[in-house]
């Protein structure tokens, strides 16, 4: 019972005034000390003072010491601040002795009656009346300002009235941000606001937080009350991008600017739930002259939609892994089924399509479109006498030393077991001649050191050329007219280039 109410802001403040309070009267009574300066003191310090005299000199006049009554009277007068003058009267009023201007300060005394500056005390020679001892007193209390601030009341008023409004303005100004702000709001506002599904925050002007609703409470695991007072720039706010380690959070925007920063994702580390991420809008509050004194600030929480989104980009990477390597074996199975594997090149199926592409492109740029066939000379004996392991090795690098002499352009076949079909566009017949000559000479010279010490054998090529401009633009046609330019070129000894133009009438068979 005792801690919940100690945990209420009002009893925790009521009961630091009163520790307070206490505190400040404490000081002031050492400072000031009261009870010795009370003026009931003063006035039965003085009385015992002027009792005291006149028993000493009823004493000193018995023994008629004149000399020792003048002495001590004097002596009292210039050791205590207090007394102006005094004097020794007799019964016929003769004053016999005096100390100080006693005439001056004894003026307008009644008879036989004391007060408070003027004191009278008798004197007695025995049984019978001898006189008076006059004292003549300083004044309680000065006139004026001086006497009201003389007042050791007066004074401890003016310590607590000082002390305490410095004290109480530093403990107020501590404590405010301890007090429910929510309280001057109606029933309806909180409600509607902690209905909101939403974080919403109010600001002051330093970032502490004065209000905030049951949604973001519940993000931070936390009571709304014991958010009040925090500041939530102190935070550990967090900008998604990692880079961005310099960022204006939305309320010091809206704070500094007086305009509203919208659509800001932050992350903040939360007891609760763990990291969570919000897409945050910070609003200015203004006061009638336009200056930002708080702001709103609303926190729509996105860690779920993140997650999917993490997850769904994880996932399209993952997709796009297998389409990557989907399409990595379609290329393979596309190799597998359009090249040769033993040279890479265009197997039959696949050079006649590139044939019928390069055929309607060359008609339609009306351009030419060469052919030429090439046939490696005495395969047959080269497998029988070095086996076909060699075989296989020669016809590689006749593939690559073919390749060496042609453009990008140019499309290369495997159109038998030792024999080639290659495509030349935009090249007329003679300077197809010259590229198969070129070859020709390449793979004389450039792909015997295959066939190991056998320093006689060398490996050539015959070469049969056609054209669009001798042969009709028909594929069949095409490569048949360079086949049989081939079959003249083997006839004749080999390892040479035949045009189809220059084949005898008698053989030649255009379709």
């Amino acid at each position: 019972m005792i801690k919940r109410l100690l945990a209420s802001p009002l009893a925790r403040i009521s009961f630091g005034l009163v520790l307070l309070t206490t505190s400040i009267l404490l000081v002031g009574d050492i400072f000031f000390r009261l009870g010795d300066q009370s003026s009931q003191a003063v006035l039965e310090a003085r009385k015992h003072l002027c009792e005291s005299l006149a028993v000493q000199f009823s004493v000193l006049i018995s023994e008629r010491d004149s000399q020792a009554i003048e002495s001590t009277l004097k002596t009292v007068v210039r050791r205590n601040d207090e007394i102006l003058s005094a004097a020794l009267r007799s019964n016929e009023g003769v004053i016999l002795v005096e100390a100080g201007v006693h005439d001056r300060y004894w003026k307008n005394t009644p008879f036989d009656k004391s007060t408070p500056t003027n004191a009278q005390v008798p004197i007695f020679n025995g049984e019978k009346p001898w006189g008076m001892v006059e004292v003549r007193f300083t004044p309680l209390k000065r006139g004026g300002i001086f006497a009201v601030l003389a007042d050791p009341f007066v004074g401890l008023m003016l310590f607590v009235g000082i002390m305490g409004f410095g004290g109480y303005l530093m403990f107020m100004k501590r404590t405010l941000r301890h007090l429910d702000p929510a309280a001057v709001i109606p029933d309806r506002v909180k409600t509607a606001l902690d209905v909101l599904a939403e974080g919403v925050v109010l600001v002051n002007e330093k970032s502490e937080i004065v209000l905030a609703n049951c949604a973001f409470s519940r993000k931070l695991g936390d009571q709304d009350k014991s958010l009040l007072g925090k500041n939530l720039s102190a935070m550990k706010w967090k900008s998604l991008d990692p880079e961005n380690t310099t960022f204006d959070l939305p309320w010091q925007h809206a704070l500094k600017t007086a305009e509203s920063a919208l659509g800001v994702p932050l992350s903040l580390m939360t007891p609760a739930d763990g990291m969570r991420t919000f897409v945050i809008n910070g609003s200015p509050i203004l006061d009638d002259r336009g200056a930002a004194r708080g702001a709103m600030v609303t926190f729509d929480d996105i860690t779920e939609l993140e997650q999917k989104n993490d997850e769904l980009k994880s996932m399209l990477e993952s997709l796009q892994a297998s389409q990557n390597e989907i399409n990595r074996q379609n290329e393979k199975l596309q190799i597998l089924a359009t090249r040769d594997p033993l040279t890479s090149c265009l197997n039959r199926r696949s050079f006649n399509e590139h044939c019928e592409q390069e055929l309607e492109t060359a008609k339609a740029e009306n351009k030419p479109l060469t052919c030429v066939m090439m046939d490696i000379d005495h395969f047959k004996s080269i497998n029988d006498n070095y086996g076909h392991a060699v075989g296989d090795k020669v016809i590689q690098n006749v593939v690559q030393a073919a390749r060496s002499g042609l453009r990008t352009i140019d499309i290369i076949g495997r159109y038998g077991g030792e024999e080639f079909c290659i495509l030349l566009p935009g090249l007329d017949l003679d300077q197809a001649v010259i590229v198969a000559e070129r070859l020709r000479f390449r793979i004389e010279n450039e792909t015997g050191e295959v066939l190991g010490d056998d320093a006689d054998r060398i490996v050539t090529c015959s070469f049969g050329v056609s054209s669009t401009q001798v042969c009709e633009f028909d594929t069949h046609i095409l490569v048949d007219c360079a086949d049989k330019a081939l079959y003249i070129s083997k006839n004749s000894g080999r390892n040479r280039v035949t045009r189809f133009d220059d084949i005898p009438n008698d053989d030649e068979q255009v379709a």
